[in-house]
């Protein structure tokens, strides 16, 4: 009886011990997965970043010129390369933050 108990809790340990880090794996590769394409906009300046479903952005309001970029989406990161070369903190799934520390919130429309 007690060798059964041992036998049963080692099995539950190597379930449990190979279950966790499959879920981990699942979650850390989900956060790119719910990233929501738009235009995210410093609401002091009105300048901001447009991120469009097919990985294409451009930069958008008040700044003369035309920049692109390619962007892809890594766990709580959003690196873009291009014209624009920069690496966003995802912050909420509504809110992003560039290296300098301004946030810019994703325009509703």
């Amino acid at each position: 009886m007690k060798i059964e108990k041992n036998l049963l809790g080692s099995i539950n340990f190597v379930r449990w011990s190979q279950t966790i880090p499959l879920l981990l794996a699942i979650t850390l590769s989900a956060c790119g997965a719910d990233f929501q394409e738009g235009a995210y906009v410093d609401s002091q300046y009105g300048t901001g970043y447009e991120f469009n479903a097919d990985g294409q952005g451009q930069l958008i309001g008040g700044v003369p010129g035309s920049y692109s970029f390619t962007y892809e989406v890594d766990s709580d990161e959003v690196v873009t390369s291009g014209d624009i070369n920069l690496t966003f903190k995802r912050i909420d799934d509504k809110t992003l933050e560039r290296p300098d520390g301004t946030r810019l919130i994703l325009k509703e429309e």
